[in-house]
């Protein structure tokens, strides 16, 4: 007998629940040294390591994160959960002054502690091209000594403000029931909301 369409998107979520979980208790064991090196590095540039009590993401909203893109992209929740480097992250601030030697010192310190910058997403470059997601600042995946995958974004106070005031319009879009009419609006809604972010020196 076929299983119903409801019982396997039932068994959809609970793979995206345990996926989930299974990542936030890897992330929990590994946070602590993280967080003290980066406290650490973040001292000695004078930026502001912001948002440590929202470090890890919600279980509920990982699991619906890997559950959409795993529908978005017809991807297994496995391989969804391997792609994953949000389960815990973080946000520095500097000044549109400091901001690109900061970006260049965090990372160096970074990787002298042995940590391994694996990617880099400067959404600064896609301004105003056809790429422009209407979102401002650099995202870098990075792997500690542990394995432990996390987020680390660099932002200005203006880039990191919109960003907090757009996030409910970046859940919408993401979200697979949104209409591509909407998505588009949503779009040039948030494109227009970042093109009044200043550059940051160096960028």
């Amino acid at each position: 007998m076929r299983e119903s369409k409801d019982v396997k998107i039932l068994n959809f979520k609970n793979k995206a629940s345990d996926a989930a979980k299974q990542l936030l208790d890897k992330a929990q064991k590994n946070e602590p040294a993280i967080t003290k090196d980066l406290k650490s590095i973040a001292a000695l540039n004078n930026s502001e390591l912001t948002g440590l009590e929202n470090k890890f993401k919600d279980e509920s909203s990982l699991a619906d994160k890997l559950s959409n893109s795993a529908i978005k992209w017809n991807n297994s929740i496995a391989s969804e959960a391997k792609r994953n480097n949000d389960t815990l992250r973080y946000t520095m601030i500097f000044s549109p002054d400091d901001y690109r030697s900061g970006y260049d010192q965090v990372l160096s310190e970074l990787e002298s502690r042995g940590y391994n910058v694996r990617k880099i997403w400067d959404a600064w470059t896609l301004a105003e091209t056809p790429n422009d997601s209407g979102y401002r600042g650099i995202n870098v995946t990075i792997i500690s000594s542990q394995k432990q995958k996390f987020e680390l974004q660099f932002h200005t106070k203006e880039s990191f403000r919109v960003k907090t005031e757009t996030h409910g319009l970046y859940e919408e879009r993401r979200n697979p029931k949104t209409s591509k009419e909407r998505d588009a609006e949503i779009l040039d809604i948030m494109k227009t909301i970042a093109s009044k972010i200043a550059r940051p020196k160096g960028i």
